[in-house]
């Protein structure tokens, strides 16, 4: 048995900890926080860092697309959705992950297939304001029957604002899991 396969070193930053685990990349000793558990082993953050940078290639105007195309496809489908009054209700649900995957497939096409976690954020930002907007008229109805003390039209306006909110999330979340290329999480 090698002598120094039991060596005990300490963390590279945390220089108080012993530890056993090495970076498989650059081979600087980790502790279980600074460890960053990868298919092939544990790397040190920094390796990670430098290895995501590679797949964040996005460029300035990358952003600027990838905004307006997922807000104003966000916007159009929000405002068909308040112009067909939500009805039916499973129409909203149904909408949501197809403008999502729409969305999607114009931005990669629009940036090349460049991507960054920026331009992920970016995009789903841009789509969530987009179709946000038209659904504030729901919000200003609902205000106006609680003025008015029209209690029936409460009702309905606030039913419109849970489709509405339901079709927000999903082409959000749509938006976002599709998006998200390659990452390594701990």
């Amino acid at each position: 048995m090698n002598s120094n396969s039991n060596h005990v070193q300490t963390c590279y930053k945390h220089t108080s900890r012993q530890t056993v685990l090495c970076c498989n990349r650059c081979g600087r000793p980790i502790c279980l926080d600074c460890a960053v558990s990868t298919p092939t082993g544990y790397r040190c953050k920094e390796c990670i860092k430098e290895q995501q940078k590679r797949f964040n290639n996005s460029i300035p105007r990358d952003y600027v697309f990838a905004g307006l195309i997922a807000f104003v496809l966000g916007l159009m489908s929000s405002y068909l959705l308040v112009m067909l009054r939500f009805l039916p209700g499973i129409f909203a649900l149904l909408l949501g992950p197809l403008v999502g995957m729409l969305v999607v497939k114009l931005v990669r096409f629009a940036t090349q297939k460049r991507r960054s976690t920026t331009l992920n954020y970016v995009t789903v930002t841009a789509a969530g304001i987009g179709a946000g907007l038209p659904l504030l008229s729901n919000v200003f109805r609902i205000l106006q029957s609680i003025i008015t003390g029209n209690f029936g039209l409460l009702f309905s306006n606030t039913l419109e604002i849970g489709w509405g909110a339901a079709f927000l999330i999903l082409l959000c979340s749509v938006i976002l899991s599709n998006m998200k290329g390659f990452s390594i999480r701990r």
